[in-house]
């Protein structure tokens, strides 16, 4: 007696979609590792910008307050509008005052207003054109 002959069962496999999910994850996973890689440099880049821009600002501050040394230092109690008066300060020249370079940052002088005898509002013109502003106390 022959045995009859049955069909193999069907099962429907199970390994491919098994892998597939199993790709799907790993990729989706190092999708976001990189993205937050990417945020990661971006953000720690403006930091460094950040820093640049503020160190940048201390060195201009730095040399205008070089400049404005010795003789010069009498200019620092009036507004820039007024340093052109004759016998304000005997002495002392505005001109080193208007414009500087300090590592390689050119910067021009736009006014300097004091606050007291202590403090003031400096504020200058970038190589580019731009304006900058700090508030600045001065050394005693």
């Amino acid at each position: 007696m022959p045995f009859p002959l049955v069909p193999p069962r069907c099962s429907g496999g199970f390994v491919l979609p098994l892998t597939l999910s199993t790709a799907a994850v790993v990729l989706l996973s190092s999708l976001s590792l990189q993205t937050l890689a990417m945020h990661g440099h971006q953000r720690s880049r403006q930091l460094l910008t950040s820093a640049e821009h503020a160190d940048a600002r201390q060195s201009v501050a730095m040399d205008f307050l070089q400049r404005a040394s010795g003789p010069n230092r009498c200019l620092l109690t009036v507004p820039s509008q007024q340093w052109w008066e004759l016998g304000l300060c005997p002495g002392a020249d505005p001109q080193p005052l208007q414009a500087g370079l300090r590592d390689g940052l050119a910067w021009q002088l736009s006014s300097w207003e004091p606050h007291s005898l202590v403090s003031g509002t400096l504020q200058w013109r970038w190589r580019d054109g731009s304006l900058a502003t700090l508030e600045l106390v001065l050394p005693q």
